[in-house]
């Protein structure tokens, strides 16, 4: 009988032992979860209402003068081969294609100064603007390739972007005959919902300068020198610019 009572009661507390081992492994694997939902939740939610998708509307089917403003400062980067693919899709569908590459080029920011045309040109900075306007204004399509960085545009394309403000101004000279536009990003972010700040901000320029907008390519869990390269993106890149 004895026996019987110790074994029973060596029995109960193995069972117990194996309860407590089972409870502390449900309340690890619970609390992973959780921050496992809340880091989800935090890159899959957003603050801002804007869906971010890649998407191409057709086109005229006319020959255009497109201009590529890219805004990389590293040679062959990331988004610069990303430029690179739509321009050799666009050459071969027969327009004109030019580019400016604002993060190879010395460029400054906009200074509001309003000497905007007062010399009888856009801009009176004299630097890498000079080799920027002239092409701006022979352009019938821009096309905006850009890295992503810290969520929205460089800064090399951002200061590019502001200094076409003197073709927004009441007493501008001349206009730009762009009326159509794309864009072309990458970044290292592997949730599309990163580059809403950039999204929202060329959808805005699109409102404002009356331009249709043509096309939109974000690509994302690009980083490191070189991931770009043999990427599928390159190819729908490329497809963009037979389209345009």
């Amino acid at each position: 009988m004895a026996d019987q009572q110790n074994t029973a009661s060596g029995g109960n507390k193995a069972a117990r032992k194996f309860s407590r081992r089972k409870l502390f492994t449900v309340a690890g694997a619970a609390a992973a979860l959780a921050v496992g939902g809340g880091a989800l939740y935090r890159h899959f939610s957003s603050t801002t209402p804007i869906h971010v998708e890649s998407f191409t509307t057709e086109g005229s089917g006319e020959k255009k003068n497109i201009l590529v403003v890219t805004g990389s400062a590293r040679e062959g980067g990331n988004s610069l081969l990303l430029a690179d693919a739509f321009m050799e899709g666009a050459r071969e569908a027969g327009h004109t294609v030019a580019a400016f590459h604002s993060g190879l080029t010395p460029l400054g920011a906009c200074l509001h100064c309003d000497g905007c045309w007062s010399t009888g040109e856009p801009c009176v900075v004299e630097d890498g603007f000079a080799e920027f306007w002239p092409r701006l204004e022979q352009a019938d399509m821009l096309v905006f390739c850009s890295p992503l960085y810290w969520y929205n545009f460089s800064g090399h394309i951002k200061c590019a972007m502001d200094r076409m403000y003197p073709y927004s101004r009441k007493n501008r000279l001349r206009d730009m005959k762009v009326r159509e536009a794309m864009l072309l990003m990458c970044g290292e972010s592997l949730f599309p919902r990163s580059f809403a700040g950039a999204a929202e901000a060329y959808r805005q320029m699109l409102g404002l300068k009356r331009w249709k907008d043509r096309g939109r390519l974000f690509v994302t869990g690009v980083h490191e020198f070189g991931a770009m390269q043999g990427h599928k993106a390159l190819a729908v890149a490329e497809q963009m610019g037979r389209d345009a």
